[in-house]
């Protein structure tokens, strides 16, 4: 079930709890804010914790806060996703397996080798939770993370 409400002119800053169903804010063409609230499996939960594990271990340095220390220009916020064309969980997946640009591959068949992480590579399954969180967080905006 989801519940779908319209708070008009909100103005003031709040803090919603983390409970099932999440709460989503968004922005409507009215200027309106607009909450959604959608149900959450516990197993979306455990991969949405898996994927989040996963980018604290491999990509937090680069990528604090869905920032970009090394390329301004190629955070992980919507806005720049889209821009560069990598906007879905797929094609996440593809850049974080084979790599771009200063951005090293951590995939397991990674190559050329130039092109890949020094470190520990990652499984498919890996990345790709790693490509749903990323992509989760991208669409809300890349709320602060809890240190682990």
């Amino acid at each position: 079930m989801t519940l779908c409400t319209t708070v008009p002119n909100l103005t003031t800053s709040f803090i919603l709890p983390l409970k099932t169903p999440t709460p989503r804010i968004s922005r409507v063409a009215s200027g309106h804010l607009s909450l959604r609230c959608a149900q959450v499996s516990s197993a979306q939960m455990l991969d949405t914790q898996q994927g989040k594990a996963i980018f604290q271990k491999a990509c937090i340095g680069c990528h604090y806060e869905g920032g970009n220390v090394l390329q301004p220009g190629a955070t992980l916020t919507a806005r720049d996703l889209e821009r560069n064309g990598v906007a879905t969980e797929e094609n996440i997946f593809k850049i974080t397996y084979y790599g771009k640009g200063r951005m090293p591959g951590f995939g397991e068949k990674c190559a050329p080798k130039g092109q890949c992480t020094f470190g520990p590579r990652l499984s498919d399954e890996d990345i790709h939770l790693l490509a749903e969180y990323v992509k989760s967080q991208a669409d809300e905006g890349w709320p602060k993370l809890e240190r682990t």
